[in-house]
């Protein structure tokens, strides 16, 4: 995994470059151990529309820690009815489509998805180029929690959507283009003339 230097993201955005933001709410923190409960995604490109995709994954119940499910408040019945992970983890490849990934905290979610991955039978994700928002708030002295970082971009966050994986994804690209603005090369500035 190789993080993209946040210069080299302003100027990939800038040139049209797609990313895919991504978010899993997880069975526990061992990226090794635990399952993905939950993966949201959108489309993050410069001047166009973005594209969805949030899935819940059928995994074996007794492998939740009661401390994920206080966070992420999904219930057993919303995972029994979900589809299996080998197929939802495919499906999230195939959007993805080998685009740049970005997330908040992006080494536990790349390696909880390819340790998923690979449990499941499938090979790890094809692009290890990666964008971390939080590495870039802490570099620009802002907060490191999602919700106090978007408050300090002036977006109010609703608490109880907080945790669960396309609302966070939803705050995260807001966040981003409001960060992205901030550092809007001066080339791609123009200024009116009278």
């Amino acid at each position: 995994m190789q993080i993209i230097p946040f210069q080299d993201l302003i100027r990939r955005y800038y040139s049209g470059e797609s990313f895919v933001v991504f978010d899993t709410e997880t069975t526990g923190l061992n990226t090794y151990h635990d399952d993905i409960v939950e993966i949201g995604a959108i489309t993050w490109k410069k001047g166009e529309k973005p594209q969805a995709f949030n899935k819940l994954l059928k995994i074996n119940l007794s492998k939740m820690t009661d401390g994920a499910r206080q966070i992420n408040q999904i219930t057993d019945e919303e995972i029994l009815a979900a589809d299996e992970p080998q197929k939802v983890l495919q499906e999230f490849i195939d959007f993805c489509g080998g685009s740049a990934l970005l997330a908040h905290n992006i080494r536990f979610d790349y390696d909880m998805l390819n340790n998923n991955l690979v449990r499941y039978g499938l090979s790890p994700y094809s692009n290890s180029q990666v964008a971390c928002s939080l590495q870039y708030s802490k570099d620009q002295q802002r907060p490191g929690k999602l919700s106090e970082l978007a408050k300090s971009y002036r977006i109010s966050p609703k608490t109880e959507n907080l945790h669960r994986a396309l609302y966070d994804v939803q705050i995260l690209c807001e966040v981003m283009d409001k960060m992205m603005k901030e550092h809007e090369p001066e080339e791609m500035q123009y200024s009116l003339i009278f």
